[in-house]
């Protein structure tokens, strides 16, 4: 491979040196669009230790990627602040400002078994992937990713690939991977274990399962009486929080926890199967609506999204229901779970669940479809901002109340 300079605009840019005995090394840092990333840097990826798995098709898959994916279509200009960013060794940065403020990054990699992205391979290809199909993410110049970038001249190949493992391991200890390795997630594998849709979930980064562990958490934290125990508390703080529900979960588990999860797992497929149907059901409704910024494909019940599976409750989702749209019904369901039992330390229904949900979802789901229009048709403010989770509250308890099930004193 030739030597290859890099040239990428950036406002700011700063270069500090690394404390390190016996060698000079520096590290650079600083923002740059979306757009300034080299596509020639899918090439220089020898140092990077992690391979991304790939669908038939070619694109990328996994639930990091997805996550990714949803970021810059739904949310671009947050991509900089949820991205750990792209990590690079080089022989040689500079940068030169220029009038106005703005200024050049000189990037020179020279051989690619000591150059080139050495963590956040994942975040490079995603990029690509992403400008290469530029009609379903029309906004990707809000989007910025942040580059941090090494630079040392008397270092050799087995160095860089202890820099390499390090950064792509120090990934895994702010992820559920290490608690699955320690045993947290084995009462909800016990639950889970014989029913529908059990092998799709994903205990671990590069796991196969399709919904991330710390997806299922948040909706058995929804139903955690201690916390969210009635009309004037509700769990749409949890939403887009992965490392605080994850967090959550393991402190209620633990020694000194009191212990709430351990009522809610044995009903985590009961869960799972009222967040399906709640999004089978939903999505007739709001199938017209947006769900990114692209202009083809936009609607929720475009034919690329259609035929979705629903792994726990059978049969497909024919559409792109949003996280933020199904929080607010599924929380509303926790009205649904006796008090009293609950005081005793039992988890149990008030009412059959799947009843209560053909009594209530056509108005819960017009709820968040007003909620929707008076967000500016965010998907993800929906489940950020408390009014939606109120009104579909209200509904499950209306409708408990008309059921002759809600417990006296327990309101």
């Amino acid at each position: 491979m030739p030597k290859q300079d890099f040239l990428l605009q950036a406002d700011e840019f700063r270069s500090i040196p690394v404390p390190f005995s016996g060698r000079s090394i520096k590290l650079s840092t600083c923002f740059v669009k979306i757009s300034e990333v080299p596509e020639e840097w899918c090439d220089w990826l020898e140092v990077n230790p992690r391979t991304p798995q790939r669908k038939k098709s070619g694109e990328l898959k996994g639930t990091v990627v997805n996550g990714m994916i949803d970021t810059l279509s739904d949310e671009p200009e947050m991509f900089a602040l949820k991205n750990q960013g792209i990590f690079v060794t080089a022989e040689k940065v500079e940068f030169d400002k220029e009038t106005g403020g703005q200024g050049i990054v000189r990037i020179k990699l020279t051989d690619p078994k000591k150059h080139g992205v050495v963590n956040g391979g994942h975040t490079t290809q995603v990029i690509m992937q992403a400008r290469n199909n530029s009609e379903s993410f029309p906004k990707l110049e809000e989007a910025f990713v942040r580059l941090h970038i090494y630079v040392s001249g008397d270092v050799d190949s087995g160095f860089i690939a202890s820099i390499a493992e390090g950064l792509n391991t120090s990934l895994q200890v702010n992820n559920p991977s290490l608690e699955n390795l320690k045993g947290t997630f084995n009462k909800i594998k016990d639950s889970l274990r014989g029913k529908q849709g059990e092998e799709q979930i994903a205990y671990f980064q590069g796991d196969s399962g399709e919904i991330e562990i710390t997806q299922v958490l948040a909706y058995l934290a929804m139903f955690n009486l201690n916390v969210f125990s009635d009309r004037t508390t509700h769990p749409n703080k949890l939403f887009g929080q992965a490392k605080e529900v994850l967090r959550i979960f393991t402190e209620d588990m633990g020694d000194s926890g009191k212990h709430a999860f351990e009522r809610i797992i044995p009903y985590t497929s009961d869960i799972l199967i009222l967040s399906e149907l709640i999004m089978q059901r939903g999505i007739i409704n709001l199938g017209k609506l947006k769900v990114s910024n692209a202009k083809k494909g936009n609607r929720a019940r475009s034919p690329r999204n259609l035929n979705r599976l629903a792994h726990f409750a059978g049969g497909t989702i024919d559409g792109r229901f949003h996280q933020g749209w199904l929080y607010p019904p599924l929380a509303a369901f926790r009205a649904n779970i006796s008090r009293d039992a609950w005081d005793k330390g039992e988890f149990r229904w008030l009412y059959d669940p799947l009843q209560l949900l053909d009594k209530t979802i056509d108005e819960m789901i017009e709820i968040v479809k007003q909620e929707h229009t008076d967000n500016n048709r965010k998907p993800a403010e929906v489940g950020r901002k408390e009014a939606a989770y109120r009104g579909c509250y209200s509904v499950t308890m209306m409708e408990l109340a008309k059921l002759g099930k809600l417990e006296i004193g327990k309101i």
